[in-house]
């Protein structure tokens, strides 16, 4: 029988009694414990025992029990301890009897083990990080404080108590390597895909009374959907679909065709002529122009003095977009599946998903433009601005070209649609939008180098090229592809080649430009054609003797072999376009090189290529004279160092694989699909780690009915604005709008929401609390005319009780939680609200607002929100206490937020968490034990109430689940999962939305289910990480769920129980 043999000496009474009280009224930590310990038998346990009245005050049989995790049998896990914040704690661990706690043995350590709790939560992990990825999800938070004197086995010779904070041995950073490894899903041939294009990869034609399919065969099309075709591996279960390219309108006819293309993997989509013609117009002359951030919006889309075409917003043409995309929804109706996978490509579609959505919620959908996208100030001029991105927003993933456009992306659903991004673990960015996670990716579309490098040295592809050669000479060739559109820079090119001419003679006879123009438009040359051909004219006329060619304009569309050709012939590729997708044709032009492997490439900066082209010459076309720069070092740049930069770019283009591309993004979609479903994990409220369990429980509104119904005590907290009512903090207000634009700017809840929380107040067995961060006026003048109510203001700081727990009191009469509220605060108040007035008044648009406990320094309204969020990080960084004496509130009780949109200095001592704990512990003190608890809040500040809530409810045993639950049952909360039929419902304001049931049917509904049901719910508002255990969508969601309680309430008033006493706990039955 082992004793106290491995501890070197038992604490006394009196060294127990110091360091137990050590810390006096220092915060609190919670603190984990896990520990690698085998050999430990059946009838046996671990404890955690240590110099704190929370470890047992060195007594075993007080000490903390440990838990066996299921799977490793090795891997010991406490529940959260609280111990003094930055307080040394000596522990250690024993083994004991279960039954009688009878010790076996003591760890085989000199000395005891140290640990000095820092930040919020802490876990102690004295397994190296073995564990890690199979135990709670705390071992994720905090991890940054997690001291030294945590680590595996530590003694005072090992690891002295003063090793600096945060250090990280090797495989503790290996763990958390594999812990946030982000696994692909592979497709299989079992996936159901389905590519939507515009147009089918093959071509539809009538030989007298029959239809005939043909496909390219041999001859390679330089069409996106016509490559990828191609690159579809034979076996695949994938399918097309796209208009035939026939507009066909006999519904007989029609079946015949779909047979028809049926083996070809093709399924058609059959729109009226008009619209179709309609709708190309619509995109090819206002969507693709403002998709290149192109903002001259004109009433009557005359040319304007430039001679271009100025856009105009044609609402028919819109309507029949909206029809054009609908019709690929509904041609998908008979095809969709359980876990289809919908790849939508290109701006002719954005609103397929949104229709898609609506008619499966559970579709796993992508889009991928191949278009640029434009900035959030070119996209707020469009009417239709909310419809697209929400489209957009409908998807799993979201991909563009380059990284630019997703943060153009990013930057628009931000201000636009109030979406808020995050970053999931290995660098995956995604936007929250109506409880969705939109994964927001960039990967740029490649040519099928294989396919293509073939044709380089076809006869024809030879002689061709050789031709263009002899026509120019012995000179060197400058070479580009492009559109006959404003943005290929065009213009731009010819003048700073006539520029490189006239200031470069020595290079005169001795360059060409080949300038090939892809005019798709029949009848009368465009303006810009004309300009060109002029520009063309002017410069052979100044440099070009007789039978010479210093410039030829070549127009019309080519194919891919003549592309080649073109390509081929010449010595350097020139782009100077001004706003571009991706530019495929420099890929192109390394595949044309590929025997030799030389050649030269000057790109546009605006161009895709570019980010990933990083052998060639970046220009900004707008500057002639760095154009001119850029043609005069590539022709005089020594043939090894040209070769030196080709093979740079070539050696890319030959690794890209179009079979590869395509396999990636699919399983990025079916990737994302499963991520969302769980586990997910993300930064939540003070940048912690959470996790959310598969799908976040969406909370089921007869299950909180039904413990609402059979419990006796009750207390309801629910945060204000984001919860009761619409967020309206973000509304744009005039520039100096003064310090009250805060206050002002703000929304009263419904009606119907005042009565539902006046019938739950005036319920003997409720205690509710409207908790919010607004001033004590605002709450006055907001439910002052709810009785019974209990309000908080300034997130805790100012608090009335509810009317039942003062029943001395006469009248509303508000509370401070601090005992002088002006004097005690005056200092560091002054030194905060000095320092952010310079911010106020350098930023734009950014209010101060001083309250009670705290100081905020709201950007909400700032327009350039990146560039307003890395000056509130600098910000945070030159006053957070937190940091050091360098710091600016250094030594003062206070700690620095950054939340959504401000920046916060606040007492430490004050939040929404403080003022839950002390109800919560009143109401058991006058009451007795609590049956029901419901806490709802939308945001970071709400964290600390689930916290609070999570915690307590383990302490009394009650049924509460969180995303950082520590020994729940994962079976138990099944039976509060929501069902994923879908039905179409109204939220309170009238407004109708597509959403999960949220709850369920009388036939689905069995109370026997609920004997393991919560009785302390955690609910945020919007699916994000959070440690509340379950989520409604929206405002609508959590007025219907007060509806559906007061009216249980208002049934219980009713009831014959009506003269019963004031919230006395009873042991009888239900109360109805």
């Amino acid at each position: 029988k082992h004793t106290y043999k491995s501890i070197s000496k038992p604490p006394s009474h009196k060294n127990f009694f110091i360091m137990a009280s050590a810390g006096g009224n220092l915060p609190l930590v919670k603190v984990f414990f896990r520990w690698d310990c085998a050999g430990v038998k059946k009838d046996e346990e671990v404890r955690v025992v240590g110099a704190s009245e929370a470890l047992g005050n060195w007594l075993p049989a007080c000490a903390v029990p440990m838990h066996r995790d299921s799977v490793e049998e090795a891997c010991w896990t406490s529940k959260g301890v609280f111990l003094p914040l930055g307080h040394k704690t000596q522990y250690k661990y024993v083994v004991c009897k279960q039954n009688n706690g009878e010790v076996v043995r003591w760890e085989e350590l000199e000395g005891n083990r140290e640990v000095i709790p820092t930040g919020r939560r802490l876990v102690a992990e004295d397994d190296d990080g073995l564990y890690r990825d199979v135990t709670i999800a705390p071992s994720f938070a905090r991890r940054r404080n997690t001291t030294a004197g945590s680590e595996a086995a530590p003694s005072p010779m090992a690891a002295p108590s003063d090793a600096p904070s945060g250090s990280v041995p090797m495989p503790r950073l290996e763990s958390f390597q594999n812990q946030v490894k982000e696994k692909e899903i592979p497709i299989d041939k079992d996936d159901h895909i389905f590519a939507i294009f515009r147009t089918l990869p093959v071509r539809l034609k009538k030989n007298k009374d029959e239809w005939v399919v043909e496909e390219d065969g041999d001859e390679i099309t330089f069409k996106v959907v016509s490559m990828m075709y191609r690159s579809i591996p034979k076996g695949a279960n994938i399918k097309f679909v796209g208009h035939p390219g026939v507009f066909v309108s006999d519904p007989v006819e029609q079946r015949k065709i779909a047979k028809l293309l049926a083996p070809f993997g093709c399924i058609p989509v059959w729109i009226d002529e008009q619209v179709f013609n309609n709708t190309l117009n619509f995109c090819h002359t206002f969507l693709w122009p403002v998709m290149h951030n192109m903002k001259v919006f004109e009433e009557d889309g005359k040319p304007n003095q430039d001679g271009e075409q100025s856009l105009s917003f044609e609402e028919a043409q819109w309507k029949d977009y909206q029809v054009f995309n609908r019709a690929y929804a509904e041609a998908l109706e008979g095809e969709m599946v359980q876990g289809s996978i919908f790849w939508i490509h290109d701006f002719y579609l954005l609103l397929v998903p949104r229709a898609l959505k609506l008619r499966r919620p559970d579709a796993n959908i992508g889009l991928f433009l191949h278009s640029a996208f434009p900035m959030s100030e070119v996209m707020r001029c469009i009417p239709t601005r909310e419809e697209i991105l929400q489209s957009m927003l409908s998807c799993k993933v979201v991909t563009f070209q380059i990284f630019e456009y997703a943060r153009h992306f990013l930057s628009c659903c931000q201000l636009i649609l109030n979406s808020t991004y995050y970053f999931y673990g290995a660098g995956v960015l995604y936007v929250e939008h109506e409880s969705e996670s939109v994964v927001v990716r960039a990967d740029h579309f490649v040519l099928p180098f294989a396919d293509f490098v073939t044709r380089v040295e076809v006869p024809r592809v030879k002689t061709m090229a050789a031709d263009l050669r002899k026509q120019f000479g012995n000179k060197l060739i400058f070479v580009s592809i492009d559109g006959d559109e404003p943005f290929s820079g065009l213009i731009l090119k010819l003048r700073a080649f006539q520029k490189f001419l006239r200031d470069c003679p020595q290079h005169v006879h001795r360059v060409g430009l080949l300038q090939h123009v892809l005019v798709r438009k029949t009848g009368e040359p465009s303006e810009l054609m004309k300009e060109i051909r002029r520009m063309a004219d002017e410069i052979n006329k100044e440099f070009s003797m007789e039978g010479e060619v210093t410039v030829d304009i070549r127009v019309g569309d080519v194919s891919v072999d003549e592309r080649i050709a073109i390509l081929k012939s010449a010595d350097i590729f020139l782009d100077t376009s001004i706003n571009d997708g991706l530019n495929l044709h420099p890929f192109l032009f390394c595949v044309a090189h590929q025997p030799e492997e030389s050649g030269a490439m000057i790109v546009s900066e605006f161009s895709g290529c570019s980010s990933v082209l990083i052998g060639s010459t970046k220009v900004n076309p707008w500057n002639t004279q760095a154009v001119m720069d850029a043609m005069h070092t590539v022709v005089t740049t020594d043939e090894a160092e040209k070769s030196r930069r080709f093979k740079q770019d070539h050696s890319y283009v030959v690794t890209q694989k179009l079979c590869d591309f395509v396999a990636s993004n699919l399983a990025e979609i079916k990737t994302a699909a499963a991520r969302f479903m769980g586990p997910v994990r993300g930064l939540g409220a003070g940048f912690s780690m959470h996790f959310m369990e598969r799908g976040f429980r969406h909370l089921s509104f007869e299950a909180v009915c039904y413990d609402y119904k059979k419990a006796k005590i009750r207390a309801i907290f629910v945060d204000n604005e984001g919860t009761l009512a619409p967020d309206r903090r973000n509304v744009i207000q005039p520039y100096g709008a003064g310090a009250n634009a805060l206050t002002n700017n703000g929304q009263a809840p419904d009606p119907q929401v005042l009565e539902s929380l006046q019938s739950l107040a005036a319920d003997r067995a409720n205690v509710v609390m409207v908790i919010s961060g607004r001033p004590k006026d605002t709450m006055d003048s907001w439910f002052g005319s709810v009785k019974e109510l209990g309000l908080c203001a300034e997130h805790g700081f100012y608090y009335v009780p509810p009317a039942k727990m003062t029943p001395g009191e006469s009248g509303r009469r508000w509370h401070c939680i601090s005992k002088d509220e002006t004097k005690e605060d005056a200092d560091w108040i002054e030194i905060a609200r000095t320092y952010m007035e310079k911010y106020q008044k350098r930023v734009q648009g950014s209010v101060l607002e001083c309250k009670g406990s705290a100081v905020t320094w709201n950007y909400r309204k700032v327009g350039a929100q990146m560039l307003a969020n890395e000056i509130a990080q600098e910000m945070v960084r030159f006053m957070d206490p937190s940091n050091g004496p360098e710091s600016l509130m250094y030594g003062y009780p206070v700690v620095v937020v950054n939340g959504k949109g401000y920046v916060e200095v606040k007492r430490s001592d004050v939040d929404k968490g403080v003022i839950v704990d002390r109800m919560l512990q009143e109401m058991r003190k006058q009451f007795g034990p609590i049956d029901f608890v419901l806490c709802i809040g939308d945001d970071r500040s709400d964290e600390d109430m689930f916290e609070i809530v999570n915690d307590f409810a383990k302490k009394e045993g009650k049924g509460s689940r969180s995303m950082l639950d520590d020994d729940g049952d994962d079976t138990a909360m099944e039976c509060l999962a929501s069902p994923t039929t879908v039905k179409s419902g109204w939220s309170s304001s009238g407004v109708a939305r597509l959403t999960k049931k949220a709850s369920l049917t009388l036939e689905e509904f069995n109370p026997a289910d609920m004997s393991k049901s919560s009785q302390y719910y955690t609910v945020t508002v919007g699916r994000k990480p959070s440690q509340a255990g379950f989520f409604v969508k929206d405002v609508g969601e959590v007025s219907d769920v007060l509806q559906r309680l007061a009216l249980q309430a208002r049934v219980t008033n009713l009831s014959r129980f009506s003269s019963m006493p004031t919230l006395v706990h009873s042991e009888d039955g239900d109360s109805d």
